[in-house]
């Protein structure tokens, strides 16, 4: 059975008293998986809602036939799946990057009983707002810019490292993984980071970007 007090290290619960805290540990179940095991699969059935209680899950979306696109980590107190948890199938898969454990809640149990405490409510509404502040930005942004600038931000929040006034990420990134998720040629996202470094604000060095953390802060 699942612990109260894991309940209390996620952040969207963490919110609960402990009555209702108490109410919902009945309702979920722990999961654990291996390095590299499958936890949620692209374009399946909606199933559950989850949280990361120890380890980490890397998110990420296939891309055109090549190496899946790396979108985000989720560490330990940070659910994934609540953007797709009112749509049929999923957008994104996910896997585990090393042995983790997994807080899974049935996603019908996720809208009917967690949704229905206001404070969950209120901290999954806030989450999904700023998926919604994502997709207009990419929207109203054209040209490819802003949504390069947004999918650098994903990044340096998943494994970016802070050196002055610059994130630099330490994941590898890919050109053409990069253009098939922002559906832009590859060499139209040369362009932009060629561009970006003529400014000084982000320069591509050999797969491991570094950003201006100003500029970011701006776009």
């Amino acid at each position: 059975m699942v612990d109260v007090r894991e309940l209390r290290e996620i952040a969207c619960l963490a919110v609960c008293s402990g009555a209702e805290l108490r109410d919902l540990a009945p309702l979920c179940r722990r999961a654990t998986y291996r390095r590299g095991q499958a936890i949620q699969e692209e374009n399946a059935p909606v199933r559950a809602v989850r949280a990361v209680l120890d380890g980490e899950v890397l998110i990420h979306r296939s891309a055109g036939g090549t190496a899946a696109a790396r979108l985000a980590v989720v560490k330990p107190g940070e659910m994934f799946g609540i953007g797709e948890a009112l749509l049929p199938t999923t957008y994104t898969g996910a896997s585990a990057l090393g042995a983790c454990t997994v807080l899974e809640i049935d996603r019908d149990v996720f809208v009917r009983r967690f949704l229905a405490v206001p404070a969950v409510r209120e901290a999954v509404l806030r989450e999904l707002s700023k998926i919604a502040r994502f997709l207009i930005c990419k929207v109203a942004g054209g040209g490819g810019r802003h949504d390069l600038a947004l999918y650098l931000r994903a990044q340096a929040e998943a494994c970016g490292q802070i050196a002055g006034s610059q994130i630099r990420l330490q994941n590898k990134q890919r050109q053409p993984e990069i253009a098939s998720l922002l559906n832009l040629c590859r060499e139209h996202v040369t362009r932009l980071f060629a561009k970006l470094k003529a400014e000084g604000v982000a320069d591509f060095n050999r797969g491991f970007p570094v950003i201006d953390r100003a500029w970011l802060d701006r776009e």
